[in-house]
């Protein structure tokens, strides 16, 4: 009897470790739903409801959105949370109206028109006061953060059963920001520049128990052939003396805008590149082609810049087309990319959905606007979401020397970021960064013990045709039919080009000699026909 009990007692032991990383972080085996009245503020291209669409999948396995006027009776039933977000106007829907006031999971409301559930819900105790447009800093956690942008912001009552998370002030008065009372939460304002408080409160909303460690990527921005080499070694030599894994992201050709020929990686830059990754860089796929001239169109390969508006093409085919083209360049020179930017993050929906079906990670910002041209960020890491794999957010700008302040203004927004339990942070570099300047970031980063992310041990996978690229415990396997090479393709069209440019030689030669033998023909016909006709 005491051994069987030791056996259970083992086995008991071993559930628990084996399931260790499932009490890491949140049930994500819930599901939350969105009700919106509209997905844009008046005037605004940030789409607030795509971006918390996508934040969602952070705590949950499924996120729906709803329009208020296309709810249905009892159908908040079939979730596990509810965000309401985006009202501008009294709703009128009393089916939601009823179901959310006897709904007893969490809510989470955010802006305006809470009074429509408190006036006829004695459930909580808060009222609703008004508006207030002065305020300027958010207090939370101790710290106080300063607001960039001025916005209206809603006036709640509490009373001793309500939890204040978050005060805002103006100057001279607190107020409410975050409150919880029984299941409903509410922020008096979400902007999505300014929004590391709310996204942290979702740890509560979702009872997170225990965050994963804070880590961050350092990544080379904008590395292609016109890139200093010189000062991209420097960087890449430096990181490795410091132990700090990094990536490149790397657009392997540009397009000179007046004659539209596309050049791609030379020897020297290729060498270079060869040993990044020795020294534990790992390359981003940055698209394929940049303009080398042509600025405004220098950022967006996926996106139609002049219009504002989604590529017109073919989307499938062009992404694929694209991704293609640069994975076998850089394969063929024995150069591995692992993950997939956007150039300046520009591509919609649409976008998204085909770069997942070829790459397990995406780095960079989120394009929340299917329609204009507007990006955004988030504090986590995002898996198994309708539009990613797994998402690693830039959300700390971009470090240069051109910038005097950017060092203080990373520091800033590691600091803001700091407030977010288990946060995920993504830093940018110029690849032309003075070395001092890097090294002040590198080691502030140090003194927080923040975990560099190294990509080479995560499971990491690009899949496209016959291309198969992989990363596990440090190491990088390939599969690719050489026999599909682009640079064969390449010789085989110099060679074309070359036969077809002497057969063209041949015939004109032959055809000038022809005209001659004709000309000669006719001049002696006529000299014989003169000597006739004297006769």
């Amino acid at each position: 009897m005491m051994y069987k009990k030791f056996y259970v007692s083992i086995f008991i032991i071993a559930v628990f470790l084996f399931n260790v990383p499932y009490f890491t972080y949140a049930n994500t085996n819930k599901k939350s739903l969105i009700v919106y009245e509209n997905e844009k503020t008046f005037s605004s291209n940030e789409n607030k409801v795509n971006h918390l669409k996508e934040l969602l999948y952070v705590f949950n396995e499924g996120v729906e959105k709803i329009n208020l006027e296309d709810y249905k009776k009892e159908y908040i039933n079939n979730f596990d949370s509810v965000f309401v977000i985006n009202i501008k106007n009294d709703i009128s829907n009393e089916d939601f109206l009823y179901d959310i006031s006897i709904y007893d999971k969490n809510i989470y409301w955010i802006g305006n028109k809470i009074e429509n559930i408190l006036e006829q819900n004695k459930k909580y105790s808060i009222s609703y006061k008004g508006k207030i447009e002065n305020i300027n800093a958010i207090f939370y956690k101790n710290k106080k953060m300063i607001l960039q942008s001025k916005n209206e912001f809603n006036i709640l009552s509490t009373s001793k059963g309500t939890e204040i998370l978050s005060t805002m002030g103006d100057g001279y008065n607190e107020y409410p920001y975050i409150i919880r009372e029984k299941n409903l939460y509410y922020i008096s304002q979400y902007n999505l520049g300014e929004n590391f408080v709310f996204e942290d409160s979702l740890n509560d909303f979702f009872e997170v128990k225990n965050n994963k460690n804070n880590e961050i990527f350092i990544k080379i921005n904008n590395v292609n052939p016109n890139t200093d080499i010189k000062a991209l070694s420097e960087i890449s030599n430096y990181l490795y003396s410091q132990s700090v894994p990094f990536l490149i992201s790397l657009t392997p050709t540009y397009t000179n805008s007046k004659n539209k020929n596309t050049e791609g990686l030379n020897l020297e830059f290729i060498e270079v590149l060869q040993k990044i990754q020795e020294q534990g860089g790992v390359v981003v796929l940055n698209g394929y082609s940049k303009y080398k001239e042509d600025k405004q169109n220098n950022e967006y390969e996926f996106w139609d810049i002049k219009s504002d508006s989604p590529i017109t093409n073919d989307i499938k085919s062009y992404i694929k087309d694209r991704v293609l083209r640069g994975l076998r360049i850089c394969i063929e020179n024995n150069i591995y990319p692992l993950a997939f930017e956007a150039p300046s993050g520009a591509m919609d929906n649409k976008g998204y959905i085909e770069i997942k079906k070829y790459f397990s990670t995406f780095i960079g910002y989120f394009q929340n606007n299917n329609d204009n041209y507007f990006i955004s960020s988030f504090p986590y890491k995002i898996n198994k979401s309708d539009l990613f794999n797994t998402f690693l957010p830039e959300n700390l700008g971009i470090l240069n020397s051109e910038d005097e302040f950017s060092t203080e203004r990373v520091k800033e927004n590691l600091d803001k970021l700091s407030v977010v339990r288990g946060y995920s942070a993504g830093l940018s570099i110029s690849p032309n960064v003075k070395i001092n300047n890097l090294d002040e970031i590198i080691q502030y980063i140090k003194d927080n013990n923040i975990e560099f992310i190294d990509l080479r041990f995560k499971s990491n996978y690009v899949k496209i045709e016959d291309i198969s690229i992989k990363s596990k415990n440090g190491n990088i396997y390939l599969n690719y039919d050489k026999s599909k090479s682009i640079s064969k393709e390449s010789k085989k069209s110099n060679f074309e080009i070359t036969i077809k440019n002497i057969n063209d030689m041949i015939i004109g030669f032959v055809s000038f000699v022809l005209v001659i033998f004709f000309i000669i023909f006719i001049v002696f016909r006529k000299i014989n026909t003169n000597k006739f006709t004297r006769r």
